[in-house]
């Protein structure tokens, strides 16, 4: 119910019980034709076909006016769900989630449409049965109690069939969702290693690859829907067998007087609606069954973070305090000791796979270290909120520059233009424009200017804490200089982590480190 707007879900109520006088209509309109035969009352049949078909193009209408509002209904809880399940991931992205971007990305574009189609517009369709049939039996009921109920003792027995294959059909779909999810990163990759895959003339390599995969995730798909309609198939023949054992029953009351024919057609045309709309059910509860993985998923998605909001307190001390990092079995970090003071540009020089980036991560909270403690301002790290980032690979997203370099935040023109300038980026601005689309991956950009978009961004933001990871390390040397004189002299504090820095910029420098081995070591 967190997701639903109860203005619409109202009307969504309301159409359906509008649409639920549908069957006592039809079994009405039905009875009383034996009714007009039984008695010859032909001055009955002309206002009879009037109101009948009367009816019937008003509850067209309704069935048009009730398809609008559960799409409206569905349009608004997936926009509300899908915003929340975003929110909560990007709040809880971390550096050991793995394969987050493949993952998400199928269960956002496969597992949420199959939620929308087997679980939220089925709650829909089981509003409309449940309500049909309570209007139906009360309709039942006026006709005759005993053969009504009747025919309701049999609807128990088929009733008890979505209980016996639930487990099952969740099973089921479990594993089709592991596969899809395992399906959609193989093809991420595949497509975006494409061009070598032509160039090579590996498509037949790849096939090995993804023909197996393909086939995995269809099967599944297959298996689960061949339970569904297993549990479908049983439901039904059950409903044929406790259908017409009743139909004899009043045949047999009708035959001995005890009720009319009017009154058996009416009571068997509802009893059968409502067996219908109970087989709807079980129909639908079935097809519940095969999102409870996915359900179960979003709970732990949405579940609140016991994490402290974060600060944007002013930055003055970072203290590294006999950190230690492992991953798996390996020792990364030993007993890092450092201390920062506010204003200092740090240098910290290591080989590829010395632990820089790990180093990084456990100072803005992304790590957490196996001993030893991180703490800026005296106070945990998950509390501050003020670093920017200098990637070795540009984070950048397919859209305008002004948008990846303000993130969507409001900002002034005056103030993104002055960021913009500061990092280098005034020609392109001039000759492009803020509106400038970079493309996927900032292909649109060179790799100086994508550098310089990060550096834009650091400045914009304004934080007091700014992050180099590598930033320089794919650029030519120029550029590099231009970038570190850029960044260096923004009176902020800077932590850089680089193999290789030219040697006119290592002056600008407060303090250089050496990491190896797992440990830091002052150079000066």
């Amino acid at each position: 119910m967190r997701f639903v707007n109860k203005r619409l879900m109202g009307l969504a109520i309301l159409m359906a019980v509008l649409l639920g006088l549908e069957t006592p209509f039809n079994a009405a309109t039905y009875a009383f034709i034996f009714t007009i035969i039984g008695g010859k009352h032909l001055a009955w049949l002309v206002p009879f076909v009037v109101i009948v078909i009367s009816g019937y193009l008003i509850f067209t209408l309704l069935t048009y006016w009730n398809t609008r509002v559960v799409n409206r209904n569905v349009v608004a809880i997936n926009q509300h769900l899908k915003a929340a399940l975003l929110r909560s991931l990007l709040r809880e992205r971390t550096v050991d989630t793995k394969d987050f971007v493949a993952t998400n990305l199928s269960f956002f574009m496969n597992d949420l449409k199959l939620l929308e189609d087997n679980y939220i517009r089925q709650l829909f369709t089981l509003i409309s049965l449940a309500v049909a049939s309570v209007v139906t039996l009360v309709y039942s009921l006026k006709n005759n109690v005993v053969l009504t109920l009747v025919f309701l003792a049999f609807m128990v027995i088929p009733a008890a069939v979505p209980g016996r294959f639930g487990k099952q059909i969740g099973a089921k779909t479990g594993i089709w969702s592991t596969r899809n999810n395992h399906w959609s990163g193989m093809l991420k990759d595949v497509l975006t290693g494409a061009l070598s895959i032509r160039q090579y003339r590996a498509i037949r390599g790849v096939e090995e690859k993804t023909n197996p995969a393909i086939q995995g995730v269809e099967q599944a798909n297959a298996a689960a829907k061949n339970t569904i309609a297993l549990s479908n198939g049983v439901a039904e023949g059950l409903f044929y067998l406790c259908t017409y054992i009743p139909i004899g029953i009043g045949i047999y009351a009708a035959v001995i007087g005890r009720i009319s024919l009017a009154q058996f057609v009416a009571i068997q045309y509802s009893s059968n609606m409502i067996i219908n709309s109970a087989r709807g059910v079980i129909s639908s509860f079935n097809t519940l069954n095969s999102t409870t993985k996915i359900r179960d998923h979003i709970r732990q998605t949405l579940q609140p973070t016991t994490a402290p909001e974060a600060t944007m307190m002013a930055f003055n001390t970072l203290t590294l305090d006999r950190v230690a990092f492992n991953r798996d079995s390996t020792s990364i970090l030993k007993d890092v000791t450092l201390k920062v003071n506010r204003g200092e540009n740090i240098l910290i020089q290591g080989e590829s796979g010395s632990g820089k980036t790990t180093l990084l991560r456990l100072i803005d909270g992304a790590l957490q270290p196996a001993s030893g403690q991180v703490s800026i301002n005296n106070q945990a790290v998950t509390d501050y909120a003020g670093m920017s980032t200098v990637n070795q690979t540009p984070i950048v997203f397919n859209d305008s520059l002004r948008f990846n370099v303000t993130l969507g935040m409001a900002f002034t023109d005056e103030a993104v233009l002055q960021a913009c300038q500061r990092a280098g980026l005034a020609e392109l601005i001039e000759k492009d424009g803020m509106d400038y689309q970079i493309g996927e991956g900032g292909q649109n950009l060179s790799g100086g200017q994508i550098k310089r978009l990060e550096i834009a961004r650091a400045i914009l933001f304004d934080r007091d804490l700014i992050f180099i990871d590598e930033g320089t390390a794919s650029l030519d040397e120029k550029t590099s200089i231009a970038i570190h004189q850029t960044i260096l002299r923004l009176n902020k504090t800077v932590i850089e982590v680089d193999h290789h820095i030219p040697a006119s910029v290592l002056p600008l420098f407060d303090h250089v480190y050496t990491l190896a081995a797992g440990e830091l070591t002052a150079v000066r």
